[in-house]
């Protein structure tokens, strides 16, 4: 996640904020930034506001909102759209928002664990009553990379700074290097011998995308975990979603404790299988793809990338990732 912007990209957000807020008929002054990658998430009491923008995210939006509705009509353990809200989207400029019901957090940080109960019973469904897209991780990588090609000037000349700077490549043969890398990993994806059937996946199912309500009874010790960003709910192989549990335990230095509860509460070790080299190498592609586009006026998110693509093109697999920040 990252809190940590430029000026300019503060004042933008602010006022897409704003212009969203007025929409909702509440103030915008006290709203908080809880982060931003991919989406600037906001809490506003009573709600949580999720700000996007480009060429796709208002189609991802109208979709997110029914996942959500059928999410709920099934029981599953998520966070719920503001059903006070509609209709939904809500649009300023070509920024598209989603709003959902603000859901009070204890302050534990959540643990690998908390993700076994509700991916359980997310993967005991074989479809919703929404058309969900077909698991396909690597185009949209290469959507991210084409975007990073065609940015404005200005974006693009940052970009180019960077690579040159920190990895004595261009951002054009940059890029090159990551098509060619995605052009490896689909490969490799068409030899997997999946374990589990598929169906309805999270996505991007890790701590981060996890919350734990205060419970609502003072005598109880805790409520069940709720899963949040529904945006890469999908039809897909179960595996993908225990990919992130275990690359944190592999790649981010997260306790192997923490992983092993994992493992135990839902049932499987990824790390063993013979798979395992080819979904890492896919999540860890996701991971340095997923902010390319987007680097401008985000000094410490485009630090954090190019030191993760920089160990990504030595093959270190010792080397520590952290969070965006």
């Amino acid at each position: 996640m990252t809190t940590v912007l430029s000026d300019a990209v503060a004042s933008e957000l602010r006022a897409h904020l704003s212009d969203i807020c007025s929409q909702l008929g509440i103030e915008s002054d006290s709203a908080r930034l809880v982060k931003y990658t991919m989406n600037a998430v906001f809490e506003a009491p009573p709600f949580v506001i999720r700000l996007a923008s480009g060429q796709h995210a208002a189609t991802l939006a109208q979709r997110v909102v029914s996942v959500s509705e059928c999410l709920a009509e099934a029981g599953m353990s998520t966070v719920r759209i503001a059903l006070s809200v509609a209709p939904q989207p809500i649009f300023s400029g070509d920024w598209v928002a989603t709003v959902w019901e603000y859901v009070p957090t204890v302050r534990d940080e959540p643990k690998p664990a908390d993700l076994a109960a509700p991916l359980r019973a997310l993967h005991r469904l074989d479809h919703l009553d929404v058309a969900l897209p077909r698991w396909s991780p690597i185009d949209k990588f290469r959507r991210r990379l084409a975007a990073a090609a065609s940015l404005p000037p200005r974006e693009a000349e940052e970009l180019d700074q960077w690579s040159r700077a920190e990895l004595g490549l261009t951002a054009s043969d940059l890029l090159r290097n990551l098509h060619r890398r995605c052009d490896d990993a689909e490969e490799g994806l068409d030899r997997v011998a999946w374990q589990l059937p598929w169906g309805v996946i999270h996505g991007d199912a890790h701590t981060g995308n996890v919350l734990l309500p205060l419970p609502a009874d003072t005598t109880m010790a805790r409520s069940s975990p709720l899963l949040c960003d529904l945006d890469g709910v999908c039809i897909g192989p179960r595996e993908w979603d225990l990919v992130p549990t275990a690359h944190g335990a592999t790649r981010f230095g997260r306790s192997r404790i923490d992983y092993q509860g994992f493992v135990d509460a839902y049932g499987i070790d990824l790390t063993g299988w013979a798979g395992w080299p080819v979904l890492r190498g896919v999540r860890e592609l996701q991971l340095v793809t997923s902010t390319i586009d987007t680097l401008a006026g985000r000094p410490e998110v485009a630090g954090e990338l190019f030191y993760r693509l920089r160990s990504l093109f030595a093959d270190d697999f010792k080397a520590i990732w952290h969070r965006y920040r």
